[in-house]
């Protein structure tokens, strides 16, 4: 079921991914100039451009982990709850079957009634089923939403200072090299996270946390 709840929460996750974001600015040189200075790249030959890793926003925004864990007791709680009804939907039919069997009914009426009940709960939990699925699914699309959203308005606010025209998310291999020094991901997470922590989502996660 980890493994599972693992594979649902990533393609969640996945769709927030940032591969290009662009900022436009009037073309004066970063106010950045000594990142680049200090390693081997020329900044006088280079674009004002800067990359994020997205494998750690993932695992270091709070704000990621936060959504992630709530996601998690949504699916968790989903699986649970089909779990205890397709256990009850099976014992019923194996217990309709005993009776069967051992020509428990009192009538065939009787007998019928039952199976017809049986049929209707299972009915009932494939609606269930169907239900949770497209509430999972709308979950999924709420937090990739509230995820992008966060991420691209606080790089807004971080990149006033840094003056980067591009900031590209770096997932997997899309970015096949950079330099070292056109990597922002440490002080990007550490602002993501200060926006976050006086935030009313966090002062909600903490509260379901406790």
């Amino acid at each position: 079921m980890k493994e599972k709840i693992h594979y649902v929460i990533e393609a969640v996750l996945a769709v927030a991914v940032i591969i290009l974001f662009i900022l436009q600015f009037s073309g004066k040189k970063s106010d950045s100039t000594e990142r680049f200075s200090e390693s081997n790249v020329s900044f006088g030959e280079a674009m004002p451009v800067a990359y994020i890793n997205i494998d750690s926003i993932f695992s270091n925004y709070t704000y990621s982990t936060d959504l992630n864990e709530q996601f998690t007791r949504m699916y968790e709680n989903s699986q649970a709850n089909l779990t205890e009804r397709m256990r009850k939907l099976q014992a019923d039919a194996e217990n309709f079957q005993r009776k069967i069997q051992t020509g428990t009914f009192l009538s065939e009426e009787r007998a019928i009634a039952e199976r017809d009940r049986i049929a209707k709960s299972e009915e009932e939990y494939r609606r269930l089923e169907q239900k949770l699925s497209q509430d999972l699914n709308n979950e999924q699309i709420r937090i990739s939403e509230e995820l992008r959203n966060a991420i691209i308005t606080n790089l807004r606010e971080f990149n006033i200072d840094k003056k980067f025209h591009i900031i590209y998310g770096k997932a997997g291999d899309n970015i096949l090299y950079a330099d070292d020094a056109y990597n922002i991901t440490e002080e990007a997470i550490k602002f993501l996270n200060m926006k976050y922590a006086g935030s009313p989502q966090a002062a909600a996660a903490a509260g379901e946390n406790k």
